[in-house]
């Protein structure tokens, strides 16, 4: 079984930093995130990531608010621009949609 990681109220800069330690099929989640410290977001590494070479280093990021699911988003390349700019937008709440 794949680790599962739990990360409280953190930075956008500690989950990325996990994100980027996380192995193939090994998952994150994320309490209190948001402004309103109220978003549950689980991060899963591509089940196809490959360490030695750096290929599939995606990340999925499905996210729930008070137990309902409110976004999804596709792959995301974990960089500090890409997956960056994305739990930003989750941050604040912008142009959410579920898949």
């Amino acid at each position: 079984m794949a680790n599962i990681y739990q990360l409280e109220n953190p930075t956008i800069d500690i989950i990325i930093c996990y994100c980027q330690d996380m192995e193939a099929n090994e998952q994150t989640e994320v309490y209190d995130f948001g402004k309103n410290g109220d978003l549950v977001l689980h991060i899963y590494k591509d089940e196809d990531y490959n360490e030695e070479t750096g290929e599939f280093d995606l990340v999925r990021i499905h996210t729930f608010q008070y137990g309902k699911a409110v976004d999804d988003t596709d792959d995301i390349y974990v960089s500090e621009k890409e997956l960056g700019a994305e739990l930003e937008r989750i941050y604040e709440y912008r142009d959410f949609a579920t898949l």
